[in-house]
């Protein structure tokens, strides 16, 4: 019961705007704080076989992807089977009454369902893309940054990516934008 009840907790302190994706100790901290404002919105996790590209930030948490119709982050494949894991492995332990194991139930449902989805930008809202000082930026059609402070674990993912994988992006994403307009 110990996890689910600090699951529980977490969930209720986390500031707005923060979305837990994962365990007490941080792993899988989503901050959209301000990544999510329109055009950017939660949506369905995408297969990445589907994508036109697909890169993975350097740590293996991340991947960006672009489709033919929007760009969208997610957790990899690998830290979300890393995470249902752990998830079920705290499903496991014993609970010491009903009402800690009704709790913890709706905890871990909930859990889960974060973890499928992912942010996501429809192709039209997003101008262009480009690296500067070893992070992308994402410009809308607005002219304003989207995707801007999406962080997991307090990390800036936009600088989390290769330069090559970065560069192998931005052709792709004008690519599909070509073929879009």
């Amino acid at each position: 019961m110990k996890l689910a009840h600090m699951l529980l907790v977490a969930l209720f302190l986390l500031p707005a705007g923060r979305v837990l994706a994962s365990d007490p100790a941080r792993e899988g901290v989503w901050d959209t704080s301000n990544c999510c404002d329109e055009p950017v919105r939660w949506a369905s996790r995408h297969d990445t076989e589907d994508a036109a590209l697909a890169i993975t930030t350097e740590d293996g948490d991340v991947t960006l992807l672009v489709t033919d119709r929007v760009v969208a982050f997610q957790l990899s494949d690998r830290t979300l089977q890393k995470l249902r894991r752990k998830l079920r492995q705290a499903e496991d332990e014993d609970d010491d009454n009903v009402i800690g194991t009704a709790i913890k139930a709706v905890v871990m449902s909930t859990v889960r369902t974060l973890l499928a989805h992912s942010a996501e930008c429809p192709v039209r809202e997003i101008r262009s893309v480009k690296l500067s000082d070893g992070r992308l930026e994402f410009v809308g059609e607005d002219g304003k940054l989207v995707f801007e402070h999406l962080e997991i674990n307090d990390r800036d993912e936009m600088a989390g990516f290769t330069t090559r994988d970065a560069q192998a992006f931005i052709q792709e994403f004008r690519k599909v934008k070509a073929r879009v307009r």
